[in-house]
């Protein structure tokens, strides 16, 4: 009997050490990153990654070169706002809504050493405060726009640098409710200026596991690209049909998107443009509109091309994205 629970203690530890093992060594592969613009000035930068993976430590978003920065508003101004997901693990894991505004840092409201042990010595150009609710909590994280330096200076003068406390540690040196990032979406207004072309680049570090000690070896890069798509029209009469074709491109390659063709002002069809970007329309006889124009509404994507652009940032590149753009093709006449 007492070999009996001998063997089966040590079975049990076995199992529990391979868990243990299993957790130490969770994937971080999935963090991802999009960015866009909107009119007067705005900049929507929203960030993911998998409850399966490690938890995040570090989010380094290099703004890209040419990008104009304004950084002297006010403290305590409001520049935008905030959504984000979290997975509560000291509430089992339940998913967690957190939301609010994004602010100038008052003077005092960061504590040296959290300043210091996320960006260490570096003075930032501005400290914004995210301001979130979530269950009756205020949880404020900073975020820091400092100078980049080594590698990272080639792709822009400035990163937008978060920390995040452990979620597997009790507070308070872990996180609140346990807290583990899942997705965040940021609206800055009259912050961070728009580019016609370029790419941000988030570089993400994941926690070890359990221990609270960043594992920098484990750390990634996932770029967004920015970039001007265009839609092409041109048509002519065969055998009394009016045929119209043309192309979607965005940095000069084809993209499968839905086509809106237009007689004059109004929605005459919608078509498919294959993966070349190519689409094609025969004008139902019946109609006599001789204006047409092509649109395509394009959303931001994933673009997995975009990392053969980044094989020298020194860290794996995943989950690349490439921005979203609305485009309209210049009229055509047919009679």
């Amino acid at each position: 009997m007492r070999n009996r629970t001998r063997t089966a203690i040590v079975a049990v530890a076995a199992l529990a050490a391979l868990a243990l093992a299993a957790v130490a060594t969770a994937a971080y592969t999935s963090p991802k990153l999009s960015v866009s613009y909107a009119a007067g000035n705005v900049t929507r930068i929203v960030a993911s990654a998998s409850v399966d993976n490690d938890a995040t430590a570090r989010a380094a978003i290099v703004i890209p070169t040419g990008t104009a920065l304004t950084t002297t508003a006010a403290p305590g101004t409001k520049v935008g706002t905030a959504k984000a997901q979290v997975s509560a693990l000291a509430l089992g894991g339940a998913l967690l809504p957190l939301a609010g505004d994004i602010v100038v840092a008052p003077p005092g409201s960061v504590p040296a050493a959290s300043q210091t042990g996320c960006i260490g010595p570096a003075t930032p150009q501005a400290t914004l405060m995210l301001v979130l609710q979530a269950a009756g909590q205020t949880i404020n994280l900073p975020a820091y726009i400092i100078p980049t330096s080594g590698p990272q200076a080639a792709l822009g003068a400035a990163q937008l640098v978060f920390c995040l406390p452990p979620p597997d540690l009790p507070a308070p040196v872990g996180a609140t409710f346990g807290a583990k990032f899942l997705s965040a979406d940021l609206t800055l207004n009259g912050v961070i200026g728009p580019i016609a072309q370029g790419a941000w680049v988030a570089f993400w570090t994941p926690w070890n596991a359990g221990v609270g000690t960043v594992n920098a070896a484990a750390t990634v890069a996932s770029p967004a690209a920015i970039a001007p798509g265009g839609i092409t029209l041109s048509g002519r009469k065969v055998k009394g049909v009016k045929r119209l074709s043309g192309r979607v491109t965005q940095a000069g390659a084809g993209v499968a998107t839905k086509v809106t063709i237009l007689a004059g002002t109004k929605r005459l069809a919608t078509v498919s443009a294959r993966a070349n970007g190519a689409f094609t329309y025969a004008v139902p006889k019946k109609s006599k509109a001789t204006t047409f124009r092509a649109r395509a509404v394009v959303a931001g994507h994933d673009a997995p091309a975009v990392c053969g652009q980044f094989g020298s940032l020194g860290v794996p590149c995943v989950n690349a994205t490439v921005s979203g753009f609305t485009a309209t093709s210049g009229a055509v006449r047919i009679r």
